[in-house]
Order: C-alpha cells, then structure tokens, then sequence
C-alpha cells in the first residue's frame, strides 16, 4: 500500500525526511530530520512488545516530529513499564510507537518499523548498537549475528548508563520530588 504521505510539507516548505504511522494509520508522523541513531534492544520488554527478538529504534530530537494525523497524539497510549521512559503505541492497533527517556526529555526514539521507507530523503544511519543483549532470546531459533562489527552492549552503553544514574540523583535531591 502505497502512502500519500510522502508529499506532506512541513511549515517551511521543506519535504520531510521522513514520515511514519502505524499498522492502522490512525497515528502518522513526519520528521524534518533522519534519525541519528539505529539501535536494536533485546530486552524482554522490546521483545515482548513487538513480538519479534529485538525492536529497532531510530532516535530523533522531540522538536523535529511533528504528528500529522488528525487525531495526532490523541491516537496513541502511554504506558510505562519502568522507572526510567514511557512508551506509546497506537491505541487502535497496538503498534509500538516510541519510547522517551526520563533522564533526556529533549530526545524520542521512535520505532524504525513505522517509518514509511518510500519517504526516506537521504541515507538512514547504519546500526549503532545490540543494546540488551544479555536478555536476548535464548534458543537456536534467533542468534546475533556474532562479527557483523556492531557493538554489542550487556545493558546501556556505560556513557547512557550514567546519564540515567546522574538523573537518578538529581531526582532524590532534597526539594525535588
């Protein structure tokens, strides 16, 4: 299914670089920016969420996606299942949308498996990261690929790990909570 989409203009006149929606197009997305980032996760959560061994995010800065469709945001359910990000997805179809870290509320990854790959204007970022591989699917059906020269992380990256950490912190200082 071909979509229309793609011809969406930003306020600047500008095409987008990319835009995006759901199985059922009731949330759509453009974005005036590519992702800067591709990451695969494995944790039990991504799997379990989108049925598949891993769930692929491309990440994006929050003020470069804007939600096209008519009932825009309105469309999608928050839900959280840690103390760290919240996640939608699509409150019709149940397809994952995004995920936005606490600790950096100027950023949203966003599912790389609702972007509309006939609306990509440029070169998507190659695979960054396998983040969460120790919670990876454990039986022969799925194995990571072992040399295909993306790093390979236990949980977070240390740099993000200590980000969420510092965040942490800031949020048990007195006067705040």
């Amino acid at each position: 299914m071909k979509s229309s989409r793609s011809s969406l203009t930003l306020v600047d006149n500008k095409p987008p670089a990319l835009t995006g929606s759901c199985m059922c197009g009731k949330v759509t997305y453009s974005s005036s920016v590519l992702p800067s980032d591709l990451v695969n996760c494995h944790c039990q959560t991504c799997r379990r969420l989108s049925g598949a061994p891993f769930l692929t995010f491309g990440q994006f800065p929050v003020s470069a996606i804007t939600w096209t469709s008519a009932t825009g945001a309105n469309a999608m359910k928050k839900m959280t299942y840690s103390d760290i990000a919240d996640r939608t997805h699509c409150a019709e179809c149940g397809s994952p949308i995004s995920m936005t870290y606490k600790c950096e509320p100027e950023a949203i990854s966003i599912t790389a498996g609702t972007f509309d790959e006939e609306s990509i204007r440029g070169q998507l970022p190659r695979l960054k990261s396998h983040i969460f591989v120790e919670e990876k699917v454990k039986n022969e059906w799925y194995e990571l690929p072992p040399n295909d020269g993306v790093p390979k992380y236990s949980g977070f990256p240390s740099v993000f790990s200590k980000k969420i950490e510092e965040w942490k912190k800031v949020l048990k200082s007195p006067g705040l909570g």
